[in-house]
């Protein structure tokens, strides 16, 4: 009898540890998900305005040389972004393929000089060389590539201690539910760890989403990633969270009628 309360302080700790260290893992994990996975990331810009502004703003230069058709498509803008992104993420210097771009300038003012009856090929390349140092310019003020690589410099080392925490945590976590495997109270452990941890993380999700949509449209260069983004996020880990706090309640209910039988 006098062994029962060490015994059960033991268990609290353990729960309390389990806890905390299931909740760090699953925020990392739902970062490594999220924000430092490259598709998600992709994604989230091409559904955002920005390229749709590399269209707008590229067609519009172009009509200024009397083309009026689609310069930049938004499926070309979409490729852009996806291979900065693509950099970024690989950590290497950001680099713009702009053949693309190129090709449909080159192919839409030989289409434009051919019709007016001009064969000069001086006049030709020189208007498709302005055209194509203002595609560029106007490309680059939306991906700034010095930014960017600036961005990818920094996201290399919070991937790397974001994966360090991630090991850490899930190398804890194992370790406690060996231990309680071995003193035989793995399905309290497990309820309890999983139901609390879901629920914090979850409330911590929250919050974060709050703060980063109030950041976001308070920044002009960003607000067209709010609500979006943040949002995104949010139903991103809810599959996990809600996941945690169901099988936490099933095992603390099976826990409980196992002990009454």
């Amino acid at each position: 009898m006098g062994q029962q309360p060490v015994q059960q302080k033991r268990h609290v700790g353990s729960k309390f540890l389990g806890i905390v260290f299931i909740v760090i893992f699953m925020i990392t994990m739902i970062a490594n998900q999220t924000l430092l996975n490259e598709k998600f990331v992709a994604n989230q810009i091409t559904e955002s305005q920005i390229g749709d502004e590399i269209v707008s703003d590229v067609n519009q230069s172009a009509s200024q040389y009397g083309l009026s058709e689609k310069i930049m498509t938004k499926k070309i803008a979409n490729e852009l972004i996806k291979d900065a992104i693509s950099d970024v993420f690989n950590d290497q210097t950001v680099s713009i393929d702009y053949t693309p771009v190129y090709n449909r300038v080159d192919r839409l003012i030989n289409q434009k000089v051919s019709s007016l009856g001009y064969g000069s090929v001086s006049l030709s390349s020189t208007v498709k060389s302005e055209l194509r140092a203002k595609m560029t310019s106007v490309i680059n003020d939306q991906l700034d590539t010095t930014e960017l690589t600036t961005v990818s410099n920094e996201l290399a080392t919070v991937k790397q201690a974001v994966n360090v925490m991630q090991i850490v945590s899930g190398g804890v976590l194992v370790l406690l539910l060996v231990v309680a495997l071995f003193k035989r109270y793995v399905l309290s452990w497990l309820g309890i760890v999983a139901l609390f941890g879901g629920i914090i993380t979850l409330i911590i999700i929250k919050g974060a989403n709050m703060v980063l949509t109030s950041v976001l449209t308070s920044q002009e260069v960003l607000a067209s990633f709010s609500p979006q983004l943040p949002n995104a996020i949010f139903s991103s880990s809810l599959i996990y969270l809600i996941g945690a706090i169901i099988i936490g309640i099933l095992l603390l209910g099976i826990n409980k009628v196992i002990h009454r039988s």
